[in-house]
């Protein structure tokens, strides 16, 4: 299998991905009545008025928005990687995860007018979210090349960050 070789398009890729599994949770949730916020109807609410964000035009802003945001943490937790190696990917992607619940959940909800009424819900998107970052960490480290990440497995063990690879260093 052909693995990808730029971080951006990996880390889309990744991230795009990793969302469906989050989406239809989220709308499990929704449907049972323990959630009652969808992500899609948050994300339009940055651009659109309340009463716009159910219209077919609000609902594919709202997709487009989405999908946007779950790129950029795809593409966050790429270089996270790409710096600190794939050894733990699934630990940094939901830690990832869980700061972009903060930003998204968390901040956004607090200047947008769709807020959640059930109890529930923050807890839920926290668990969508930890579970959306446990996936991206773990599509980045299987679809990334080699060439992007550290080699841990170096016998002389020195470390160095991947822009300096190629850089030697003399002794006098």
């Amino acid at each position: 299998m052909q693995k990808f070789k730029d971080r951006i398009l990996l880390g889309l890729t990744a991230g795009i991905i990793s969302t469906v599994p989050t989406r239809i949770l989220n709308r499990i949730e929704n449907r049972s009545g323990l959630n009652d916020v969808k992500y899609n109807m948050m994300a339009a609410n940055l651009f659109l008025q309340e009463n716009e964000v159910a219209t077919p035009a609000g609902r594919i802003v709202g997709a487009i928005t989405n999908h946007i945001n779950t790129g950029a943490v795809g593409i966050l937790i790429t270089y996270l990687l790409s710096s600190t190696g794939r050894d733990h990917a699934v630990l940094k992607g939901a830690v990832t995860g869980v700061f972009s619940w903060i930003a998204v959940f968390g901040l956004t909800s607090r200047i947008l007018p769709v807020r959640a009424q059930k109890p529930l819900a923050p807890l839920l998107s926290f668990l969508d979210h930890t579970l959306f970052g446990s996936l991206c960490g773990l599509a980045v480290s299987k679809l990334g090349d080699d060439s992007l990440f550290p080699d841990s497995q170096r016998e002389n063990k020195e470390k160095k960050l991947p822009i300096f690879a190629n850089l030697k260093t003399s002794h006098k």
